[in-house]
């Protein structure tokens, strides 16, 4: 039997954001973010807390503060994770990467933080329970 790892690139956002948030640091980019997070959350009420999602449903990220990842599904459906202590030195101008044999991002995964600009990774993070927020009906 072949064991199959892949490797998934989760997060676009710094392709999407492009210079202006290279420009904003301290509590501009923090503000940015907070305010990001809402608008994706907007209109959304959290449910049960799950420990995977299938990964080729993801259709963009964003990284908040390196405290929270979110997860857009669809308008309709983005799971929230705060992995536990945090994910050092992520933000939107990195890359998450994770290395998953079963094409689920699941509770525990090992995240590491890539910048691949500058060839380096700043640190890394076990991801936590995804917490799905879905438009209310």
């Amino acid at each position: 039997m072949r064991n199959l790892i892949g490797i998934v690139l989760i997060g676009t956002s710094a392709a999407l954001l492009g210079t202006a948030a290279l420009s904003q640091t301290g509590d501009h980019a923090v503000e940015r973010d907070l305010k990001i997070m809402d608008q994706w959350l907007a209109g959304k009420q959290p449910g049960e807390p799950v420990s995977c999602i299938p990964q080729r449903q993801i259709r963009s990220t964003y990284y908040v503060g390196g405290q929270t990842i979110l997860y857009k599904i669809s308008n309709n459906l983005v799971y929230r994770n705060d992995p536990p202590g945090g994910c050092p030195g992520l933000n939107s101008n990195l890359a998450l990467e994770t290395h998953t044999p079963t094409g689920m991002l699941c509770s525990g995964d090992i995240a590491q933080v890539r910048d691949y600009t500058a060839g380096y990774s700043p640190g890394g993070c076990a991801l936590g329970q995804f917490v799905p927020y879905r438009t209310a009906k």
